[in-house]
């Protein structure tokens, strides 16, 4: 007696069965896999982020957030602070920071942005900081299809091409590979990353399947609207008056007659063997259904519902704090470490342009992405001083390093004049109010 088993494993699961077994069974992940690559198709990417309001929300937002306030600080042990301003000047009149931003843009949407760095000197030689001195520079922000590798891959390209026309490729300007800083999307596996000239894929790439839910629902949702109400003329003798000579013919004008009088009347005149009727759709069930679409295109974005769709989920629980935290944590991972690398030669083509150096000790430091309300900026304000003020009393700290740590961290705010006169005689918080009197910040009453 042969006994049939099913297998319910993880080799099932996965779709290995034909490839383990040689067995010809149906499969779950391979046969759901599509070998068609979006991250290739740019002209259907531009326009889908020029046309949804959803695609472009999916792009910009997390750059967008990632800048948030300002986005960093710049930090030196070198520059003095009227330097420093100086260099953050520059860098806003430039617009160094929006072209960052367009370069991260384009990276997420097609998986590449560059940025071109252009001086007085010819593109196609090499970049020479020491050279630029009091003397124009200027960034500019690509994307991948318009900065092409004259090579395999931009790993191994020695020079890139800036494209004058997508439809006119072989022609346009070269530039060294010293010249070009390069941001790539999310990397892909070898023989994928082969076929991408070494770029990452755009954002879209892994969210193609619940994209299409989402994109054919709509579209069920607009077929379901125009037939929301349906009038139905039930017309005695109908067969019989089909198989007449001029029978279509006449029922057509029956039927035009009627819906010209339902149109402008409140009145139908009818045969009296003749019936009408309205049927109306019922659409319960449809929001649920696009619901769960929208969660699993937010799970795989890594971004929350309340982000994209600009609410919260309904009859799920707040969760809101998990949410943003993941989010927060994608757009470290994905934009701001990258970015960081990129951030940090722009600023030291600045500095080189600006003070004829470059500053070793230059770091950057972002801002932080919660964002606390008053009440809890107050909290936490008051837990820094008591920490503080204990180290005092136990003379970790003196007085004035406690001032000085204060100021750093922007809980008061005093002259220098005022610092250097701090004395020894700090030890509550009743002490603190009376000797910073009102300097001393609001927030912790």
């Amino acid at each position: 007696m042969t006994e049939n088993r099913v297998n319910n494993g993880l080799q099932s699961a996965l779709g290995l069965d034909e490839f383990i077994n040689g067995q010809n069974n149906p499969t779950t992940i391979y046969d759901n896999a599509s070998p068609y690559i979006l991250s290739m198709r740019y002209i259907p990417l531009a326009n889908t982020y020029k046309s949804n309001g959803f695609a472009s929300t999916v792009v910009d937002l997390p750059v967008s957030d990632a800048f948030r306030d300002g986005g960093f600080e710049i930090e030196s042990d070198t520059l003095t602070p009227d330097e420093i301003q100086k260099l953050e000047e520059k860098m806003s009149d430039e617009n160094d920071v929006e072209t960052l931003k367009d370069c991260l843009r384009w990276g997420r949407l097609y998986g590449g942005g560059c940025i071109l760095i252009s001086t007085d000197e010819k593109n196609d030689t090499p970049f020479n900081a020491k050279t630029i001195h009091n003397k124009e520079v200027k960034f500019y922000a690509v994307d991948r299809w318009q900065c092409v590798p004259l090579a395999s891959s931009i790993q191994l390209a020695e020079e890139f091409m800036l494209q004058d026309n997508l439809y006119n490729a072989g022609k346009g300007l070269i530039f060294d590979k010293s010249r070009v800083l390069i941001y790539t999307g999310k990397t892909q596996p070898y023989y994928i990353r082969n076929m991408l000239q070494g770029w990452g894929a755009s954002v879209f790439e892994d969210v193609i399947p619940q994209l299409t839910q989402y994109l054919k629902a709509n579209s069920v949702i607009l077929e379901l609207l125009d037939e929301a109400k349906i009038d139905i003329l039930k017309i005695s003798g109908l067969s019989d008056l089909l198989m007449s000579a001029d029978g279509e013919q006449a029922v057509r004008r029956r039927v035009d007659i009627a819906c010209a009088n339902k149109n402008y009347k409140s009145m139908l005149t009818m045969d009296a063997n003749d019936d009408y009727d309205q049927k109306q759709l019922n659409f319960g069930g449809i929001d649920a259904m696009l619901e769960k679409i929208f969660l699993l295109i937010c799970a795989s974005l890594r971004i929350p519902y309340s982000k994209i769709f600009g609410k919260g989920a309904n009859g799920l629980g707040t969760g809101a704090d998990l949410d943003i935290e993941n989010y927060n944590a994608m757009i470290n991972s994905e934009i701001r470490v990258p970015a960081t690398k990129i951030l940090k030669q722009m600023i030291d083509v600045r500095c080189f342009q600006l003070f004829g150096r470059k500053d070793e000790s230059l770091t950057i430091k972002w801002k932080p992405l919660r964002v606390l309300s008053e009440k809890e900026q107050a909290e936490l304000n008051a837990t820094k001083i008591n920490a503080l003020v204990q180290l005092v009393n136990t003379g970790v700290l003196s007085p004035k390093q406690l001032a000085e740590q204060l100021v750093n961290d922007k809980i008061i705010n005093i002259s220098d004049e005022e610092l250097e006169a701090i004395d020894d005689e700090i030890k509550t918080m009743d002490d603190m109010q009376q000797q910073f009197g009102s300097n001393y910040a609001t927030e912790t009453d």
